[in-house]
């Protein structure tokens, strides 16, 4: 899109875009389209489109930004752009990309034809807006777009119309309607349900009206109602398909080919990965529905509060940590048990989650620096706990955690739901034993600083990629369930909606290389495991082949490159010859070179005699020689014994490894003087910051009666004062805000 004339806002807040030509008057897109801007904080951008820039077109469209801006020429969040383009339709759609539009307001019976279906951001169509609006009456929605009228049978467009009609209630009145047609029955009490449910998924809070209205048909009920004071009647886009069209017609159009008032298609936001979530979670909504605003006030300062580092979390992830090291080392699975539900880095894992939901940069910061010192101080006391056992193998709890597999991703996904579910939820609170267990987030820390000690780095290394696994799968799979249970920014909050969707993109691609990594761990331990079966297979069969030995336990192998060491220790009821050690270790080496596995083999066998009995055959006795008298002629006769030696089993020398004993440096420990500084008080005020997402009300006295004297929207910091009452069944604090004092509800403060 060229602009002519006119530039954008630099700061990107929620913005309406609305299409004017030069000689159509503003009318109610203009009111409409201003009033949502002022109503949700944002920007107005008036777009002045000249199809063909002639100087006499380019005399009109100037003239209309005149007047628009003599209109309100203080208003700084109106801006007036010219445009011209020779593709209207691509040139559209690219600009409402660049310029971040959140809603497009355009006229649909006007000179300018529109192509909506390729617009990324939600769309109001206007048909039937044929009055002008001039003077004061254009910046002063509330005297003559006073009523707005939303027919819905429930749908996913209609409730994108209603989250961003919500901000202007106080000022226009909305009534939200289901038509219920005369010939069938139980109508109103499924209209009333759908209203309900349809009020709660959008956080109405009884700031809209609902009614159900009988009527022959829904067009006609529509059309009637539109006839009453109402200024606007917004109808969400038909989402039904062609035969159903054809069958029981297209009602949008319906409406408007009879109303006589303007009306408004509203089409929600269309993007590959937000329509699928929209739609995911518009089937979602009556099996778990969305908590109330209430509850996640209340959800959102729990988690918030226990996500923040402070001396409990640091200590008890001290002493959950040892208590995991020592588990580990002794490979006792009860005491590894105990360390997982001491442990507190599930909290801020939890709070990494919904403050990716909700957009907060602050919350994302304080809950990651919680996760990350955590970690850090967990694989520092494992690495001191693993001086315990230095010079010892490692045991089997330890080697479970250094192995991660896909399996480990699921569990940690499906604890992460479970996790954000039970801390969301305050009845639901008994399971976190369970996914504290399930989870299993400090022993992989543990096993990390066990393996840093003793040099083991690959063990390491699959420890701490356990740990980042469960890590990122369980903020993930918070997220989730944050989104299902309704928590995310307001229509007003671009800036944090940016932020939730960038770290939603962080945390996929997060996820997609854990995978990766994992599947590429677990694919060299399956050709381990598969090199150490081909191997104990080859040894057994040719121990069997050459010696008829059986082998006693699995070969220890140690490759060093090419070359492979065997450690063999065979059982076998005859002496192994040196002949047949030599033989053995040619079959093994070149068996094993056929398959690839090694080029030069070193063998050190060590053979246990055994003596086979069968109780059912006895032993055959062997006679034993007596000595025998031989004659000799000669002059003298001589007896001479010859005595017959039976040999007796001789055992066979092996290469026996002898391990010397060795000094074991004795540790002694030192004391070490610690300066503790003092810190000295100075008379700082106490401050608070507001947390709920919505803002709250500042009001002049401890009461809900009392005068309100503004509204402090979410992040504000108020100063503490000493007052604190209980009134109206809320605790009321006293707190000085930019010079005034007033009081606020003490529920949604939280001290930094």
């Amino acid at each position: 899109m060229q602009l002519i004339d006119g530039q954008l806002p630099e700061e990107k807040l929620w913005r309406a875009l609305v299409i004017l030509p030069p000689t159509e008057p503003l009318g109610r897109a203009w009111q409409l389209a201003l009033a949502l801007a002022r109503a949700n904080n944002g920007q107005l951008i008036a777009g002045i489109y000249v199809a063909d820039m002639n100087p006499a077109a380019q005399k009109e469209a100037r003239a209309k930004a005149e007047k628009i801006r003599t209109q309100d020429p203080e208003a700084e969040d109106i801006s007036v752009l010219i445009m011209t383009a020779p593709n209207f339709d691509k040139a559209l759609a690219r600009f409402v990309e660049e310029a971040a539009i959140d809603l497009l307001v355009a006229h649909i019976d006007g000179p300018i034809a529109f192509n909506l279906n390729r617009l990324s951001c939600a769309v109001a169509a206007l048909r039937g807006d044929n009055k002008e609006v001039v003077g004061e009456e254009a910046t002063a929605p509330r005297k003559d777009l006073e009523h707005i009228v939303v027919p819905t049978s429930g749908g996913p467009n209609t409730a994108h119309a209603l989250t961003f009609l919500l901000p202007l209630t106080h000022k226009v009145k909305v009534t939200a309607v289901y038509i219920a047609q005369e010939y069938l029955q139980n109508q109103d009490a499924l209209g009333n349900a759908r209203l309900r449910q349809l009020m709660q998924y959008v956080d109405a809070n009884d700031r809209i009206e609902t009614r159900v209205v009988t009527a022959p048909s829904v067009t006609q009920g529509i059309v009637d109602l539109a006839k009453e004071e109402c200024d606007l009647v917004i109808i969400g886009a038909s989402q039904e398909s062609s035969i159903d069209k054809i069958l029981f017609g297209d009602i949008p159009a319906a409406v408007v080919r009879q109303s006589n008032k303007p009306v408004v298609i509203v089409r929600q936001p269309r993007s590959r990965l937000g329509s699928w979530w929209d739609n995911a979670a518009w089937r979602l909504r009556q099996y778990m529905p969305r908590m109330d605003i209430k509850d996640r006030v209340d959800a959102y300062t729990r988690i918030r509060r226990s996500a923040r580092p402070d001396l409990d979390f640091y200590m008890l992830i001290s002493l959950s940590t040892i208590i995991a090291a020592l588990g580990l080392i002794v490979s006792s699975p009860a005491v590894v048990i105990g360390a997982m539900l001491v442990a507190p880095l599930m909290s801020p894992m939890v709070g990494i989650g919904l403050a990716v939901v909700l957009g907060d940069v602050r919350f994302i910061r304080l809950s990651l620096g919680a996760v990350v010192r955590g970690a850090f101080l967990s694989i520092f006391v494992g690495a001191l706990a693993g001086l315990l056992s230095i010079n010892q193998p490692a045991t089997p709890e330890l080697l479970a955690r250094t192995q991660p597999t896909l399996i480990d991703l699921a569990i940690a996904l499906f604890s992460g739901l479970a996790g954000g579910y039970a801390l969301a939820r305050s009845d639901a609170a008994g399971a976190l034993p369970g996914v504290a267990i399930a989870a299993a987030l400090v022993p992989p820390l543990a096993t990390v600083g066990i393996s840093l000690t003793a040099g083991r780095y690959g063990q390491a290394f699959g420890a701490m990629l356990l740990f980042t696994a469960n890590f990122v799968s369980i903020s993930s799979a918070t997220a989730l369930m944050f989104l299902i249970l309704g928590f995310r920014p307001t229509v007003a909050q671009k800036s944090r909606r940016t932020v939730q969707a960038r770290s939603g993109r962080v945390a996929l691609i997060s996820l997609g290389v854990v995978t990766a990594l994992i599947l590429g761990f677990t694919y060299q331990l399956a050709q381990e495991q598969a090199r150490t079966a081909t191997i104990n297979d080859v040894v057994e069969e040719k121990l069997m082949e050459v010696a008829g030995a059986t082998l006693n336990e699995p070969p220890t192998a140690v490759f060093d490159g090419d070359l492979l060491t065997l450690d063999i220790t065979a059982r076998a009821t005859t002496p192994l010859t040196h002949r047949e050690a030599e033989e053995l270790q040619t079959a093994i080496g070149a068996t094993l070179r056929d398959k690839g596995i090694l080029e030069s083999l070193s063998l050190l066998v060590t053979v246990i005699e055994v003596t086979q009995l069968d109780p059912k055959v006895p032993p055959t006795l062997t006679a034993t020689p007596e000595p025998t008298l031989t004659f000799t002629p000669g002059p003298t006769p001589t007896f001479t014994s010859t005595p017959t030696f039976t040999p007796s089993p001789t055992p066979t020398n092996t290469a026996t490894p002898t391990v010397l004993p060795s000094e074991t440096p004795t540790i002694v420990p030192t004391a070490t003087a610690t300066a503790t500084a003092t810190a000295t008080p100075t008379a700082t005020p106490q401050t608070a910051v507001i947390t709920y997402p919505f803002g709250t009300n500042f009001r002049a006295a401890p009461s809900l009666d009392s005068l309100v004297l503004g509204v402090l929207p979410v992040d504000t910091v108020v100063v503490l004062l000493d007052g604190f009452v209980t009134a109206d069944g809320f605790e009321w604090q006293e707190v000085l805000v930019d010079g005034q004092i007033g009081w606020l509800s003490a529920t949604f403060l939280q001290e930094p």
